[in-house]
C-alpha cells in the first residue's frame, strides 16, 4: 500500500505542476491575444480612415473593406480565443484538482482497513478519471491552439482585394 500511496501522490503531483503550466500557458495566450486585438483594432480603424480620406472610389472602397474585414477579424478571433477556451479549461482543471482525492484515514480495525482499502481504490479511479479528464481538456487546448495560429497565418498573410 505504501508504494501504491507513493505512486499516487507522484501522479498527484505530476498533474500539480502540469496545472501550474498550463495557467501560466493560458496567462501568457490572454497576454498576447490581447495585445494582437489591440493592433488588429488600430489597424482596422486607420485603414477606415484612410478609406474616408481617399480620392479614388475604387480604392476607397477596398480600404473600406480591408478596415471592416480587419474589425470582423478582431470580433470573431475574440469570440473564438477568449470566450471559450481559456476561462472553461482553467476551472474545468481547478474542480479536477480539487474532487481528485479523498484524505485517507488512519484505522486498525478490520473494517476500517476494508474501508481504507476501498477509499485506495475510488483514489486510483478518481486518478485516472482526473488524467483521462485532463487529456480531454488538454486536446481541446490543443485545438484552441491550433485555430489560433491559423487566425495568425491569415492575420500575417498577404490581403487579397476584395474590390466588387
Amino acid at each position: 500500500m505504501d508504494q501504491r500511496g507513493r505512486r499516487l501522490q507522484a501522479q498527484l503531483q505530476f498533474m500539480e505542476r502540469n496545472g501550474r503550466a498550463l495557467e501560466e500557458l493560458v496567462a501568457k495566450t490572454l497576454r498576447a491575444r490581447e495585445e494582437q486585438e489591440s493592433f488588429l483594432g488600430v489597424f482596422a480603424k486607420t485603414l477606415e480612415d484612410i478609406a474616408a480620406q481617399e480620392e479614388f472610389p475604387p480604392l476607397a472602397q477596398c480600404l473600406g473593406s480591408l478596415g471592416e474585414c480587419g474589425q470582423k477579424l478582431v470580433s470573431e478571433s475574440h469570440d473564438v480565443m477568449l470566450l471559450r477556451p481559456e476561462s472553461e479549461i482553467l476551472l474545468a482543471v481547478t474542480q479536477i484538482q480539487d474532487w481528485a482525492i479523498v484524505p485517507m484515514k488512519q484505522g486498525s480495525s478490520a473494517k476500517e482497513k476494508e474501508k481504507k482499502l476501498r477509499m485506495l481504490s475510488d483514489q486510483k479511479r478518481r486518478v485516472e478519471n482526473v488524467n483521462a479528464l485532463l487529456d480531454t481538456h488538454t486536446e481541446n487546448f490543443e485545438h484552441y491552439r491550433v485555430l489560433k495560429m491559423k487566425v495568425s497565418q491569415h492575420c500575417r498573410s498577404p490581403v487579397r482585394s476584395v474590390v466588387r
